[in-house]
């Protein structure tokens, strides 16, 4: 049957929205990661109820902002860090550059960089596939499908960093299938990853573990993007008392029972407003979707979010580096100095009209392909 114009200019749209649609094979893993680190314990408030909750981010806003350390604990441990790796199609110019992308706070892996909300927009795993890229996502210990932890002495950036550099260590050589239980995987063939360069790609108290790593191991990495984080001028200017929180095990039984005491979660949608978004970038949906994939948090990552400040800058990163942040709160000199003291080049960026979480503001396109034109800018 001969179709009309209209119908033909239908198929045409039809078809290329097809060819250009994320095509990725994906691989669904489980890692076990020993470590061995020197973690802190804090004079945190206990947390088994939503009282606790509430005075616990009383505690911590207002009363022991600076807490100390006062006892080193001699952690040697191996985690269950649940990942998956994507790669595309195709071989790409860019299929052997490798992402590891680091979440925030309050995320998993796949529900912060793989949003399935209008996900040719939103997806940071598609883009990122789209562009040629191969990507890795995981869970950090205490959240999605890794290793539940103790929400006090053990979900600290000591341990977390140790991690990161461990994953890093095993994709540089070639060896994170073969170190890895393969969980799941759609395809027949398990993908094959031999990546000649790293980017490291974070938001939030992900972009301040990825800091860690290149203050600590900064030879692991070619480049690095970092999101959703502030300069020390105005680092943990927003009190955590500002946001309503909640004991995970009884705000939602069903999906939250299994975390333990010390975990807790952001409560309402008002909350989840607040934080996220702006209001030109606001999308009802999309405020929705952050209501349903909303994870736990351990009290002890607020507390310990110093160890990285605190860590020995070896000056190993000589990569690019883009940090996105809000307009006004930086110093690019200190930072510079500071941080990555022998990166090739530091590019703070401002994502317009964008709140704390790029991936669901309705401007992420937009922020994606600046985030990729600075890494062509700089070979990657």
């Amino acid at each position: 049957m001969a179709l009309n114009r209209r119908a033909q200019i239908g198929l045409l749209i039809s078809v290329s929205a097809v060819a250009v649609a994320a095509t990725k094979q994906c691989v669904q893993l489980e890692l076990p990661i020993p470590v061995v680190a020197t973690n802190e314990h804090y004079n945190i408030r206990r947390v088994d109820n939503d009282i606790d909750a509430v005075q616990w981010a009383l505690d911590f806003s207002i009363w022991n902002q600076n807490l100390t350390g006062t006892t080193g604990l001699n952690i040697t441990k191996t985690y269950e860090i649940n990942a998956e790796l994507c790669i595309p199609t195709q071989k790409t110019d860019k299929s052997d550059i490798l992402q590891i992308a680091v979440h925030g706070n309050a995320w998993d892996k796949s529900r912060a960089w793989d949003v399935r909300v209008r996900p040719e927009q939103q997806s940071y795993v598609d883009a990122a596939i789209n562009k040629g890229y191969s990507i890795l996502t995981f869970d950090r210990i205490g959240t999605g499908n890794s290793s539940l932890v103790n929400a006090y002495d053990e979900a600290q950036p000591n341990i977390e960093i140790e991690i990161l550099a461990k994953i890093t260590t095993l994709a540089r050589s070639g060896k994170l299938l073969s170190a890895a239980k393969i969980v799941s995987n759609a395809d027949t063939t398990v993908p094959t990853l031999n990546p000649t360069q790293i980017v490291h790609v974070g938001h939030s108290f992900g972009s301040l573990l990825i800091l860690g790593l290149l203050k600590k191991h900064g030879n692991m990495s070619d480049g690095a993007l970092l999101t959703g984080f502030l300069n020390s001028k105005e680092f943990g200017a927003v009190p955590v008392g500002t946001f309503e929180h909640a004991y995970a095990a009884t705000h939602d039984a069903a999906r939250f029972g299994r975390f333990g005491s010390g975990y807790v979660v952001l409560t309402t949608l008002n909350t989840l407003q607040k934080l996220y978004f702006t209001e030109k970038t606001l999308d009802t949906e999309l405020l929705d979707y952050t209501e349903k994939v909303k994870q736990p948090e351990p009290v002890a990552v607020y507390a310990s979010a110093r160890q990285v400040f605190d860590a020995e800058n070896g000056g190993l990163f000589k990569g690019p580096v883009q940090v996105r942040y809000c307009p006004g709160t930086y110093d690019e000199g200190q930072m510079k100095e500071q941080w990555f003291p022998n990166a090739s080049n530091l590019t703070v960026y401002v994502a317009p009209d964008t709140a704390h979480v790029i991936n669901v503001a309705t401007s992420a396109s937009t922020t994606y392909k600046k985030m990729f034109s600075y890494l062509e800018e700089h070979g990657l």
